[in-house]
């Protein structure tokens, strides 16, 4: 199993990268795992109307959806539902924002 435990201070969210004919890539933010988080991904995405087909590069955070462009917001919408660990990812985003920053370095202290 991949882990990428860097990745858990980011709420999974999908952006709409490029359209070309019926392939679609989307940038899938907060993927840390490849066995959970990447195979929710892919089913989540695999369930909207008129995907054929769902390839997900862990590795790079990319998906490629093959079928019909949908609007962006029914691939960010489709990978929501499928976050794992939602309240965890969410205090700890919290927690992230809260600390202060250095101010030399834009760095958080503890």
């Amino acid at each position: 199993m991949k882990l990428r435990l860097t990745r858990l201070f980011t709420y999974p969210s999908a952006h709409v990268l490029s359209v070309a004919g019926d392939v679609t890539r989307v940038r899938i933010d907060g993927l840390v795992c490849d066995r959970v988080c990447a195979a929710r991904s892919h089913r989540a995405l695999a369930r909207i109307e008129g995907v054929r087909s769902v390839s997900i590069d862990f590795d790079a955070g990319i998906a490629t959806v093959e079928g019909p462009a949908a609007p962006g917001g029914v691939y960010a919408r489709a990978i929501d539902g499928a976050a794992a660990g939602r309240p965890l990812r969410r205090a700890l985003d919290a927690l992230r924002r809260a600390l202060p920053r250095r101010a030399d370095r834009g760095e958080r202290t503890a």
